[in-house]
């Protein structure tokens, strides 16, 4: 009895502690600090996947750290930079890829964060790079996907294929279409056509019609007259 009653007692305790141990400030992000600032840096959804939506996920606090409150990695912050997305301009790049320029956008209800989105086509490490101005301390920071910072964009399965799919699709598809458009033709070739002979076999039938009454013998009138006196006399 005396036993369990220690080992509840360490666990309340433990509990306790863990409850009393702040939470780390993003997950998955990099936390720098930036003159008088602190930056925390990584994508919105982790791990980030290639062709899927995602965004860029920057908050900025006043001071040394950020003080999040009600604990947790995405409560409030309590000593929030507003505005910064009127003095500071972003853009992400990867590889050999032309930098894309990102516009910052206020999260709503949430001081002192802020969001870009777009969709990362290509996987590996990604930068997101800060430039301008807050309060007139200069701005120019960049942050890579490390280890010991946010993840790097990452290669999903896609099943089933999109490759094999289109291929097989596609052709079926093709198929249908052109045997419609064969058909279509064939009915508008086949009904000239029989137009053209119906107006060939009218006309020659009225043609006929016409020559027929034209030359139609004026005997068959004459044999029905009654012979004249001097006829008979003669």
């Amino acid at each position: 009895m005396r036993k369990r009653l220690v080992i509840s007692s360490i666990a309340l305790v433990g509990a306790l502690l863990l409850a009393l141990v702040p939470f780390s400030t993003a997950s998955a992000h990099e936390v720098r600090h930036v003159g008088n600032y602190t930056f925390i840096v990584g994508f919105l959804e982790e791990p980030a996947n290639v062709g899927v939506r995602n965004s860029l996920d920057l908050t900025i606090c006043n001071g040394k750290t950020c003080e999040i409150a009600g604990g947790g990695d995405d409560g409030p912050v309590a000593n929030p930079v507003n505005d910064a997305d009127k003095s500071l301009k972003a853009e992400v790049s990867t590889g050999s890829s032309a930098p894309l320029t990102l516009t910052l956008k206020p999260r709503d209800e949430a001081p002192g964060k802020y969001t870009s989105y777009f969709v990362p086509t290509q996987a590996g490490a990604y930068t997101f790079h800060f430039t301008g101005t807050l309060n007139g301390q200069k701005i120019d920071e960049k942050f890579t996907s490390s280890p010991n910072g946010f993840g790097e964009v990452e290669t999903i399965v896609s099943y089933p294929s999109t490759t094999s799919a289109t291929t097989a699709s596609t052709p079926q598809g093709t198929e249908t279409l052109s045997s419609l458009q064969t058909q279509l033709q064939e009915a508008r070739t086949t009904g000239t056509l029989l137009g053209t002979i119906g107006i060939i076999v009218g006309v020659l039938g009225l043609g006929t019609a016409i020559f027929a009454l034209t030359r139609r013998p004026k005997s068959v009138v004459q044999s029905n007259q009654v012979p004249s006196d001097e006829q008979l006399r003669g």
